[in-house]
């Protein structure tokens, strides 16, 4: 089985110009009573009903952190939570017995008990609770001076409390060294769990600390057997594209990411670990050749399980299936100048792209501009299949109803050839908003 390095480049789409605008850290109020703590935070704007709804509940959490059994019933449950960073769905914790410790403290700071604690929720999405920094939470054992911070979109003002219930500013860019809890809307799938089977909790000083749930194996998609021939007979080209003979019946064909480096995952350190997804976009109509439908989805939860990967942090290496051998021909018998490859970090859906359109459209036909091609397509036949598209969408469909939160892109990828730079054993650079530099990957269709 033959495989074949792209010189065509891979776009990655961006919508970050939302994410350019973020506040820097706002300063709220104090209450004058640390145990009446649901005064509405002052702001020079006027905040919507439901930042000061998640202002209250972060208040409220972080004075509840001045009690033992609220924060260790709480570090015990993060730990046992089958989830990479530990999250916590906060509604549905709130109402566990599992909970009640944290429920318990939060409503006797409130003249209304639970049912404020609970009316202020329902003005809210759904909200996760967590420690992001994988520091603090290899390292706090439950004692007192926890932070709390909480943001509702990202391109808004971060808002935290220490266990006074007394705002602090805390830097976007730098986690403090206090051990700082995070409420933010949820990016997480709480109906699927790492399984206990194939993952193992590290780093938790015996016990003592939250840790860090890790897989003890890779996902089925980032292994695939290979026998003595896998990576063929060498052969490689110039401009950083490597291809080469050979055969293999261990690799089904398909075009496959085989590593991804991103410099920049637009992901503050309060919101955790990156969810990178890759994403593919063509036309998929014939009267509209300029217009990019999603086709394809690889990611931690993807729709097709041969398209899962998991990249929380700005490296990845492996072999994840992007565009399945039966979705590359059914696609090239209808279109001849490929199609855009889109590198995103989600942050709603996972695998369904919120996005504005327009800076998109913009954005791609910059860099077709300046790198002459942002596209990949085959050549079927040819020595080197996977090349340079033409394909330039001027037009995105954009799923549902615009959202108060949205999918952050990355970067375009480009033929390294084409943007002047060369990376052994890469294929393409990633060049992200403003065509900076934003990492590189490898892109390879196996035949």
């Amino acid at each position: 089985m033959k495989h074949t390095y792209g010189e065509g480049a891979l776009v990655l789409a961006s919508l970050a110009a939302f994410a350019a605008c973020a506040d820097p850290a706002s300063r709220t109020v104090a209450p004058s009573s640390s145990r009446e703590i649901v005064a509405e935070p002052a702001s020079a704007v006027a905040p919507s009903e439901e930042r000061v709804a998640l202002t209250k509940i972060a208040r409220l959490v972080a004075v509840a952190m001045d009690n033992e059994p609220a924060r260790q019933h709480l570090k015990r449950d993060m730990r046992t939570a089958p989830f990479r960073e530990h999250k916590l769905e906060l509604k549905s914790y709130l109402q566990s017995k599992d909970g009640r410790a944290l429920l318990d403290r939060m409503a006797a700071l409130t003249s209304g008990g639970e049912t404020a604690v609970f009316g202020t929720l329902a003005g809210i999405r759904p909200l996760e609770l967590y420690m992001p920094v994988a520091k603090h939470r290899e390292s706090w054992t439950g004692k007192a001076d926890v932070l709390v911070v909480s943001q509702l979109d990202q391109w808004t003002s971060i808002v935290a409390f220490n266990e006074a219930g007394k705002e602090v500013t805390l830097d976007r860019n730098v986690a403090p060294a206090q051990p700082t809890l995070s409420i933010v809307p949820v990016e997480t799938r709480f109906d699927q769990p790492m399984p206990a089977s194939t993952s193992r909790n590290a780093r938790d000083q015996n016990g003592s600390a939250i840790g860090t749930l890790e897989p003890m194996q890779l996902r089925s998609s980032s292994v695939i057997a290979c026998d003595a021939e896998c990576g063929g007979d060498g052969g490689g080209g110039g401009g950083g594209v490597v291809g080469g003979g050979g055969s293999s019946g261990t690799i089904p064909p398909g075009i496959y990411l085989e590593f991804s480096r991103i410099l920049d995952a637009k992901e503050p350190w309060f919101r955790g670990d990156p969810e990178i997804e890759v994403h593919i976009q063509g036309p998929y109509m014939g009267n509209a050749p300029t217009y990019a439908e999603d086709l394809s989805c690889s990611g931690e939860h993807p729709y097709d399980w041969r398209k899962a990967f998991d990249q929380n942090d700005g490296f990845w290496s492996g072999r994840v299936l992007l565009f399945a051998e039966d979705e590359v021909q059914a696609f090239i018998q209808k279109f001849s100048d490929g199609f855009h490859v889109m590198f995103w970090e989600d942050d709603n859906q996972p695998c369904t792209l919120k996005l504005d359109a327009n800076p998109l459209a913009d954005f791609v036909r910059s860099a077709a501009t300046s790198f002459g091609t942002v596209a990949l397509k085959l050549l079927p036949g040819a020595q080197w299949r996977l090349v340079a598209g033409a394909f330039v969408a001027m037009m995105f469909s954009n799923p549902g109803s615009w959202l108060t939160t949205n999918d952050d892109f990355l970067g375009v990828a480009v033929d390294q050839a084409a943007a002047g730079n060369v990376y052994p054993d890469n294929t393409h650079v990633i060049i992200g908003d403003g065509k900076v530099l934003n990492g590189r990957a490898n892109i390879v269709y196996y035949h």
